[in-house]
């Protein structure tokens, strides 16, 4: 990997949520698989499910009943009724922080990087998952929103950035998914980092424009911090 990876200039890092600081694959499958059965609908597995994350609610609750071989208005919207009124009364149910994940969390912010987060997850739901891990943690925290186009667009990246008071150039960008990498370069960030231990591959990760993919938390306290020559 060509050292030019290593930067000494990022003064701020926005990450992804489902998939990258939390494992919320059991409770996404938890919920649409409740909705499902609500309305007469087979069950997904979870690597179905993991399938279908990445684009928000809605493309997750239309990929779900689309691969189900049915589809209609009312149905879409009793599924969507369904699915976020079971989910946003318990919406950790399941939930865990992967490995490595607070540790790496505090070291950054005791160094002085700025943090946000910066999900599809409707922004309700988004600030009640950080506010039960992550309290204290980071210095801005955006879900998904109306009238705010969701990620790949770069539009929620950049503003969340500005939130920050940094620029683009400054920005880490950290993500489990070929969403999180479009979206990185969208915004022409200076590092987009993908983490392996999400739902999408390492490979389709790299085919997705990241510059690098990591296999634990503590590895990018290295990115950040060892000086290469």
């Amino acid at each position: 990997m060509s050292t030019n990876i290593y930067k000494n200039n990022i003064k701020c890092a926005v990450f992804d949520l489902d998939g990258t600081l939390l494992n919320t694959i059991e409770t996404i499958t938890h919920y649409l698989n409740f909705a499902l059965a609500k309305n007469r609908l087979p069950a997904l597995s979870t690597e179905e499910c993991m399938g279908f994350v990445g684009d928000g609610v809605k493309m997750l609750l239309l990929r779900a009943i689309e691969s189900r071989g049915e589809y209609s208005d009312e149905l879409y919207k009793k599924m969507y009724d369904d699915y976020n009124t079971a989910y946003n009364r318990e919406p950790n149910y399941l939930t865990k922080a992967y490995g490595g994940i607070f540790e790496m969390l505090c070291e950054l912010k005791n160094r002085g990087i700025r943090l946000a987060v910066l999900s599809n997850k409707p922004h309700v739901a988004t600030l009640a998952t950080i506010g039960q891990f992550f309290p204290d943690t980071f210095d801005a925290v955006f879900g998904g929103r109306d009238g705010v186009p969701l990620k790949p667009d770069p539009t929620s990246l950049l503003s969340t950035i500005s939130a920050l008071d940094c620029t683009p150039e400054q920005c880490l960008y950290v993500g489990d998914s070929d969403v999180d990498m479009q979206t990185a370069r969208n915004a022409g960030v200076a590092i987009a980092l993908g983490v392996s231990w999400g739902y999408r591959s390492s490979d389709l990760l790299s085919r997705s424009g990241a510059d690098l993919v990591i296999n634990h938390p503590c590895e990018l306290a290295e990115i950040l911090f060892t000086k290469r020559t």
